[in-house]
């Protein structure tokens, strides 16, 4: 294995010692020149060396055992060509054995900027299943892909966070990438922010940053409105194999009416049985 880190930190931070092995890569970057969690994403994809997988995380987690070889079981129960296993990680806490079972990654709804947002779920009966469920939506926290995807699908650098989950799901989609979750928990997530300051916390104008955080921000959102609205094929775009209407008769909803099926909105596995090619216009009562 080959572990990239993007390391954005403070001046009197220190890695431990065991992170300078020869399979380590710290890309080292100080606070006040970090442009955020998707522009860090870009720098550790540039660093791919032809792998034959790729696995994107955050930081703050915990492994099941052999979760490296589960997930390669995993991938290959999917059947696909092009799978990936995605999922927003359970949570847990430090100091305590991690002991829940996978997410549900579902679709929780449209933002007043018309991005469709997912969320994790209790995925109840886990238990009984053995094989991964196909899902909606990628999660940016835990993604396990072919290598080839940092070339099909590379980070937008100009992203800040919030709607980076729907770019990437239209374009992984639409490059003919299977989406799958995992059916069980193979690592937990710390989401507490306890003791540990956000980049919206210190990149505001009285740290000394170049371009504060809602700056960025506005100017993601306003990249992704964009492309909701004239989407094009090409480097940070759609793919070619699948059409983005694809996509949303898969994942049963509406871009441009902002609606959702009930058969989305009860969170069933995908995809969504046929619907009649106006049923959107008729849910927003056009």
């Amino acid at each position: 294995m080959r572990f990239c880190i993007c390391w954005q930190h403070a001046g009197d931070e220190q890695l431990p010692g065991w992170l300078t092995g020869e399979q380590f890569t710290v890309i080292d970057v100080p606070w006040q020149h970090s442009r955020g969690a998707c522009w860090a994403r870009s720098v550790i994809m540039d660093l791919w060396d032809g792998e034959d997988w790729y696995l994107q995380l955050d930081s703050h987690h915990r492994f099941a055992p052999g979760w490296d070889t589960r997930l390669l079981e995993q991938a290959a129960a999917t059947g696909s060509p092009k799978p990936i296993v995605s999922a927003f990680p359970p949570a847990f806490t430090p100091g305590r054995a991690p002991d829940s079972g996978p997410l549900l990654t579902g679709f929780d709804r449209f933002d007043e900027d018309g991005i469709p947002l997912p969320i994790g779920l209790p995925c109840n009966g886990w238990q009984t299943g053995s094989t991964p469920r196909r899902s909606r939506f990628l999660s940016a926290a835990f993604l396990f892909a072919p290598g080839q995807f940092v070339e099909d699908v590379p980070y937008d650098p100009e992203l800040y966070f919030h709607g980076e989950e729907a770019m990437l799901t239209l374009r992984a989609f639409t490059h003919g990438y299977d989406l799958h979750q995992p059916s069980d928990a193979l690592l937990w997530h710390d989401y507490s922010r306890a003791g540990r300051r956000t980049h919206w916390e210190d990149h505001v104008c009285d740290r000394g940053v170049a371009v504060e955080w809602h700056e960025r921000d506005a100017a993601s959102r306003a990249r992704i409105r964009r492309f909701l609205a004239e989407p094009f094929v090409g480097h940070y775009g759609l793919g070619a194999e699948r059409t983005l209407a694809e996509y949303e008769a898969y994942a049963g909803i509406s871009l441009r009416y902002r609606r959702a099926q009930e058969y989305t909105l009860r969170q069933l596995e995908p995809p969504n049985p046929p619907a009649a090619p106006d049923w959107a216009a008729k849910a927003a009562g056009g």
